[in-house]
């Protein structure tokens, strides 16, 4: 599909966009026109043109992120992830509901499926090591204690009871409460189609895109896996036609992510970990990001203490943000904002709330891993809620 039929489907949805260039300039307003080389915003102080070479995302306004609790996260072949329910597979045939569309996907597109929680951060990271593995069989992966193990067989199928797992030669039916996840044989030989962008849905699922067309108040999409899938335009969150050359943080899985308490626990209980836990693309309470403000549609929201390191992509050359701490808790924030390098010290200062919020941008070239340190300001843990809006990096 071209870029000009792309955004021809968007212009459908006649509602107030919100564009984002590589550079961090925004834009907001109606539609006005769209080609293969701009579109046209009509924005309060008149058209502004915005280049598709030059542009990062485009979004719908008032559609808010909202992942179902206990939701499966299936990983496809091509990248895309979906946050599912009532996940079974028989014959060959994944079946699912994706938000409340039911869907089949052919197991050979599938990748990995995770079908119980995964909170603690050690855990996270073996989790994601062994997805990236590529195993010559299907892994059926059990937790441990505190840890993840597996075994390499065949998964014969899965039902809302049992696995029918096949392991030198016999199939054992496992029940479904003992199976953290499983991750499927590597695909051989699989040189999947490049896809024209990224859909981003509500639910928290992303999906690369093949192809996409518009049917009465849904979008058939198809990814480069060869899934086909049919998404409601309610649920949709954005588009991004970065192409690689802008990864934002909010949209990366961190290596690690840990908070900790002011107040000393030898086990933090479980829900203080959960409200604490750093947010993506919103603030806490579900508010959305603001600095001075501005409402900013991407970024993070963090507490002290709070640690995230990220594993940059390859050949990204700046970091850019905008820190502060949150409208909501102004007057009384403060945070010390460390940001680090491959270990090397890039930015480090107080944060507060009765300054203005400040543009960051750091050289992060040659750079595989940003660690970004929240810690306790002047005010302890009294309103520290910081903002990093927008953060993202370019090549």
């Amino acid at each position: 599909m071209t870029v000009s039929l792309l955004l021809s489907v968007l212009l459908s949805a006649a509602v107030p966009f919100e564009a984002q260039t590589l550079d961090g300039q925004a834009a907001r307003g109606e539609l006005k026109s769209a080609t293969a080389t701009e579109i046209v915003l009509a924005t309060d102080s008149g058209d502004v043109s915005l280049p598709l070479e030059k542009l990062a995302t485009l979004a719908p306004e008032g559609v808010k992120p909202s992942v179902a609790a206990g939701a499966i996260d299936v990983g496809l072949t091509d990248g895309a992830q979906l946050a599912v329910a009532d996940y079974q597979t028989k014959d060959g045939q994944a079946a699912m509901k994706l938000q409340s569309e039911a869907i089949v996907i052919p197991t050979r597109a599938l990748r990995s499926v995770r079908l119980m929680p995964i909170t603690e951060p050690k855990l996270q990271k073996q989790w994601a090591e062994i997805v990236e593995s590529k195993p010559a069989g299907d892994l059926l992966v059990v937790r441990k204690n505190d840890a993840l193990d597996y075994l390499e067989g065949i998964v014969r199928g899965l039902d809302e009871a049992a696995c029918q797992f096949e392991l030198d030669g016999e199939v054992i039916p496992v029940k479904r409460e003992k199976i953290t996840g499983i991750v499927y044989a590597a695909a051989k030989g699989s040189d999947l189609p490049a896809s024209i962008g990224t859909l981003v849905l509500a639910g928290g699922s992303r999906l690369p895109l093949r192809s996409l067309a518009l049917k009465g108040d849904s979008l058939m999409v198809e990814t480069p896996a060869g899934a086909n899938l049919s998404v409601p335009l309610e649920e949709v969150l954005r588009f991004d036609f970065s192409g690689g050359k802008i990864a934002y943080l909010s949209d990366l899985e961190p290596e690690s992510a840990r908070f900790t308490p002011l107040v000393g626990f030898s086990e933090p209980p479980q829900a203080l970990l959960g409200y604490f836990e750093y947010r993506r693309d919103q603030g806490f309470d579900d508010s959305p990001l603001k600095l001075d403000g501005k409402v900013f549609r991407k970024g993070l929201a963090l507490v002290s203490r709070t640690e995230l390191i990220y594993r940059l992509p390859d050949a990204f050359r700046l970091l850019r943000t905008t820190v502060g701490i949150d409208d909501t808790t102004r007057e009384s924030g403060s945070v010390w904002l460390s940001i680090k390098g491959d270990g090397k010290l890039l930015w480090e200062g107080e944060v507060r709330g009765t300054e203005p919020a400040k543009p960051l941008e750091l050289e992060v070239s040659g750079i595989r891993r940003i660690e970004i340190l929240a810690d306790y300001g002047e005010g302890l843990d009294v309103g520290d809620r910081l903002t990093l809006g927008d953060a993202h990096v370019t090549k």
